[in-house]
């Protein structure tokens, strides 16, 4: 690979501009989700804060729609589109950080590789959009301070970084905390470490973090702290220990980022305990803060019902991503057939299942064919029908007497804007 004519920086260019492109046409090409049409109603709204979520992704969702003095579809996508951009090369510089630049090309090659980000984060209006972006922004920051043996030069500018990506993080999803914790357990586990919390830094980086997060504790102060109350009433709903619960949230997950991606993902851990000592600490970095958001939440979910809420841990998978991109680099220069073998089945199987979703979203093609693929789409399992324009359902709403798209989300509008349920 080192041989390679093409440097690293420029492959991952590269790999940014085919794969936008594809995701320019894929989200000009469906309708709205269900979910995305829910936050339309944000995004009609602008505020600082909203009752199920930061502001983030409403934000950036309602300024592109002022912009493009537009509210289609692909006006709504374009700012998740460039995120999703600023995530694959801020995952190249990650690994390239912790590892070597061609390991962080492949940890770039294997985030577009899961749908879960691909598909998912990176065409669609929703958090977790804004949320991977400055989630790795923030492990960007804090890796020279925490992983390093060298010491940083200017380490409170790096905690005054960490801090602004935290604070923005957080105006994304509240589960960013967990990168927080995340830093704090990696702290505590490295003596040679520990000293760095007898420092000013972190505190300035909570610091700036809770200063940047200020409009969300303003507007909940004023609306009766209703989406903290709602967000952790989620996870408090106990209801007994069901371990078929928690199998079905794990096996979500795997379906998400697809089976054999994923089982390569949760492999990587280990790598933390027994590996190549010059790897171990960024290893244990990444696994630190990668591990706590996808057990607090596997956990959660045998105890509580959360339904088909997989994705809620996925930002966790990000950080063990990175560590994938060191192994997939070292399989490909060391390793043997049967390895690259593997890698390329999981690059097939994934590219596969992306191209079958995004053509089964636009034409319906196989629920209409014969077989049992078209059977089992037939029969209520075909997810691309939740992409349904909210155009289409304007229309229906007309001819059923509603008054149209001013009132068609009104439901939504309360539910984010007045901080209660109707």
């Amino acid at each position: 690979m080192n041989r390679s004519r093409i440097a690293p920086e420029a492959a991952t260019l590269w790999l940014i501009v085919v794969s936008g492109v594809l995701r320019v046409v894929a989200g000009a090409s469906v309708g709205l989700g269900v979910g995305e049409a829910y936050y339309f109603a944000a995004a009609r709204h602008l505020s600082s804060s909203y009752f199920d979520q930061p502001p983030a992704a409403a934000l950036m969702a309602g300024l592109s729609m002022r912009l493009f003095a537009s509210a289609s579809d692909l006006a709504l996508r374009v700012p998740f589109i460039i995120l999703f951009a600023g995530t694959t090369w801020l995952m190249f510089l990650v690994g390239r950080r912790l590892f070597g630049p061609w390991q962080g090309f492949w940890a770039a090659v294997v985030l577009n590789l899961a749908p879960v980000f691909s598909l998912s984060a990176g065409i669609f209006y929703q958090p977790e959009g804004p949320l991977m972006f400055f989630w790795l922004a923030t492990l960007y920051c804090l890796a020279p301070i925490l992983v390093s043996d060298e010491p940083v030069r200017e380490p409170i500018k790096a905690w005054i970084g960490a801090g602004v990506m935290l604070g923005l993080a957080l105006l994304s999803k509240y589960t960013a905390v967990f990168l927080g914790l995340g830093a704090l357990l990696y702290l505590l586990g490295r003596r040679d470490k520990r000293s760095i919390l007898a420092t000013a830094g972190p505190y300035l980086g909570v610091l700036i973090a809770l200063l940047c997060f200020a409009p969300v504790l303003v507007w909940n102060a004023d609306h009766h702290w209703v989406s903290f109350l709602w967000q952790g009433r989620r996870g408090a709903n106990y209801k007994g220990i069901h371990v078929d619960w928690m199998l079905y949230n794990l096996a979500g997950q795997a379906l998400e980022l697809l089976p054999l991606l994923w089982i390569l993902v949760v492999v990587e851990p280990f790598r933390a305990i027994k590996g190549r000592t010059s790897e171990l600490a960024a290893r244990r970095f990444l696994v630190c803060m990668g591990l706590p958001p996808i057990i607090a939440f596997t956990a959660v979910s045998g105890y509580s019902r959360i339904g088909n809420h997989f994705h809620w841990g996925t930002p966790g998978y990000l950080a063990l991503l990175i560590g994938l991109g060191a192994t997939v680099h070292r399989w490909l220069v060391e390793g043997g057939a049967a390895k690259r073998a593997a890698l390329a089945a999981v690059g097939a199987v994934s590219i596969l299942f992306m191209v079958i979703t995004n053509v089964q979203a636009v034409t319906g093609h196989f629920t209409a064919g014969y077989g049992p693929l078209s059977r089992w789409l037939a029969a209520g399992n075909d997810p691309t029908v939740e992409l349904i324009d909210y155009d289409v359902l304007e229309t229906a709403f007309q001819q059923r007497g509603f008054l149209g798209r001013k009132d068609l989300f009104v439901f939504s509008d309360r539910w984010y804007v007045g901080g209660k349920v109707d």
